[in-house]
């Protein structure tokens, strides 16, 4: 009697011994350090090199950087390239958008295949087109810019050390820092914003 009441006693204790560390397997695959991803975007961009022009189809690609703190919260810094068209009746001006996000993303269901995530950051933007005056000359645009930029998507991993994702994105500002020919010019501000969607790879380093 003695002896199996040691035993239980004995097989409790080594339960909760191990219970953290069951735990701590249990959150595999890890989104713990450093991942990095390409991707492609498309969606509708509209920015307005015309004024009253409507959005049209933006497509591009990119990469990022991450770093999972927690198994919830991870910093990200990514970077893509983006071109599209404004255009009304008569006149089109094709461009092209650079930019770079620095942001936060929340992810739910530590420890899962399937995760859906959050993310909210500050995207800073370079526009660029051609864009001729009345006698035929062109000149080169650049306008500089930082807005906001939010997405909502999920996260699904095929191994531990790699996953696919896709996310709705929504990215918005204003241009307002302009060069013409190189020289600082000053000019309206041109609001510039686009819904999309973002496709990618992921890659995780770990041990």
């Amino acid at each position: 009697m003695h002896i199996s009441v040691r035993r239980a006693a004995l097989t409790f204790v080594a339960l909760l011994v191990a219970a953290p560390a069951v735990g701590a397997q249990a959150l595999s695959p890890s989104t713990l350090g450093i991942s990095a991803a390409v991707h492609g975007v498309g969606g509708t961009m509209n920015t307005a090199i015309y004024p009253g022009a409507s959005g049209s189809t933006a497509l591009g690609f990119g990469g990022e950087i991450a770093y999972g703190a927690s198994p919830r919260l991870s910093l990200v810094g990514r970077l893509a390239r983006i071109a599209s068209k404004s255009e009304i009746i008569t006149e089109s001006t094709d461009y092209a958008v650079l930019q770079g996000d620095l942001g936060l993303r929340w992810m739910s269901s530590p420890g899962a295949r399937v995760r859906p995530f959050a993310e909210a950051g500050l995207a800073l933007r370079r526009l660029a087109f051609e864009y001729p005056d009345n006698a035929g000359v062109t000149s080169d645009f650049s306008a500089f810019n930082g807005g906001a930029t939010v997405s909502v998507g999920v996260m699904v991993f095929q191994t531990d050390k790699m996953s696919v994702e896709g996310a709705g994105t929504y990215t918005s500002g204003n241009f307002s820092t302009w060069k013409v020919n190189g020289k600082a010019e000053s000019l309206a501000q041109m609001t510039s914003e686009m819904f999309g969607v973002r496709l990618g790879v992921r890659y995780w380093f770990k041990k």
